[in-house]
């Protein structure tokens, strides 16, 4: 029998323990939550920490979890990041359809739209890749007199997808793609089927010619940042909910940079799309690894609307963060 220990009475509500974080009943009675016998049992669940392992659950271990970890959750400011869910990458020159993964990004607009539409987030952000003419990435600029390969990959036939090491004029290590999202070009625009929301920001990058850009915090060599941070920062937002293209790439390397920031972060599988099925697998041990949520689309929607807060969010905000 379930005990009543597994809701906790604050001010905001009720809050239930599932296995994937905390649900506030009040606002999602709809949502089958696999209630847990005790209460304590779900602290640990949801902590996954030592101390938690130790602790029983009273009075006064209710006002500390009420004070330390539901009232800082219950204030947190949420951004929704669209990652470059761009023409080339739908149907263009780089489409990520035609990856092994087999996942058609036309597939992931709909729920995309679907948390683009609600009126919960704090913040909406679309970020793009924006490269000039020239950008290392490309295949038809990499044996460009401006810069420099190693011997072994300049002397060899290079293909679409081929890593090489350049020399100069930064050291960098590059995967070849073909010519894609060149600045003010049609491919370079947001796809024209996802939901544009009034006020949102846009955060470009990839725009040195040198130098490429899968997340959208940094550069992939650290050396410069994009405004994303200071953006966030300046709307105080403390959690971010990525999605987009591709998964496995840009979305996969914003959310490990967000992390790194001190940033909740989330990642909406469902409205993103990968290009390669190893890559799909190296990311999400890569975000259980470093505490990225991978959460459902309905998962978003609850949190947007401040009825749903990862476990890891959840863990995170317990122990300061750690």
């Amino acid at each position: 029998m379930v005990q009543t220990a597994s809701l906790v009475k604050v001010a905001a509500g009720v809050f239930v323990m599932g296995s994937t974080g905390l649900y506030l009943a009040q606002k999602s009675v709809q949502w089958k939550v696999r209630a847990l016998p005790h209460y304590n049992e779900g602290l640990k669940i949801v902590l996954e920490h030592p101390k938690a392992l130790k602790r029983q659950w009273d009075l006064a271990t209710s006002v500390e979890f009420d004070q330390k970890v539901l009232t800082p959750l219950r204030s947190l400011r949420v951004a929704l990041l669209v990652v470059d869910f761009q023409n080339d990458f739908v149907d263009g020159s780089l489409k990520i359809g035609d990856g092994d993964a087999g996942q058609d990004p036309n597939k992931a607009i709909g729920p995309l739209n679907e948390l683009l539409q609600l009126d919960g987030w704090d913040l909406v952000v679309y970020t793009k890749d924006w490269h000039p003419h020239n950008h290392i990435s490309f295949l038809s600029q990499a044996y460009n007199s401006d810069r420099e390969m190693d011997k072994r990959d300049e002397k060899r036939k290079l293909n679409i997808f081929d890593s090489v090491q350049f020399l100069k004029p930064i050291k960098t290590e590059q995967a070849l793609y073909p010519d894609h999202c060149v600045q003010k070009s049609w491919g370079s625009d947001i796809h024209p089927q996802v939901h544009i929301v009034p006020k949102a920001e846009y955060i470009l990058k990839g725009v040195d010619p040198y130098l490429d850009s899968y997340s959208a915090f940094y550069d992939n060599n650290g050396l410069s940042k994009t405004e994303l941070e200071e953006v966030l920062h300046r709307e105080k937002i403390d959690a971010v909910v990525i999605a987009g293209l591709a998964y496995d790439i840009c979305v996969r390397f914003t959310c490990l940079d967000a992390v790194k920031q001190n940033f909740l972060a989330a990642v909406v599988p469902e409205c993103s799309s990968g290009l390669t099925k190893q890559g799909i697998q190296e990311s999400e041990i890569a975000f259980k690894k470093s505490g990225v949520s991978i959460i459902s689309r309905d998962e978003a929607k609850n949190i947007s609307e401040g009825a749903f807060l990862p476990k890891e969010w959840v863990r995170k905000v317990a122990l300061g963060r750690e």
